[in-house]
């Protein structure tokens, strides 16, 4: 059910992302971030898991490689 659960998030983070492109944001996924750091933050249990992370902004004229 684990396994299930992240796949079904992914989804709809999945839905989310192409949501906000269709109202001009851009979004970006993120892996590799301090799970614990960020349950501290968002004042989650220990147990709770965290499937992603999203950015999401309207993009700057100059941006990265601009």
């Amino acid at each position: 059910m684990r396994i299930v659960a992240h796949k079904s998030a992914a989804l709809a983070a999945q839905n989310f992302m192409i949501s906000m492109t269709d109202i001009n944001y851009d979004t970006c996924p993120m892996e590799g971030f301090d799970s614990l750091r960020i349950k501290k933050i968002l004042n989650l249990p220990a147990g709770a898991e965290i499937n992603m992370i999203i950015g999401c902004g309207i993009r700057g004229g100059l941006g990265v490689y601009g």
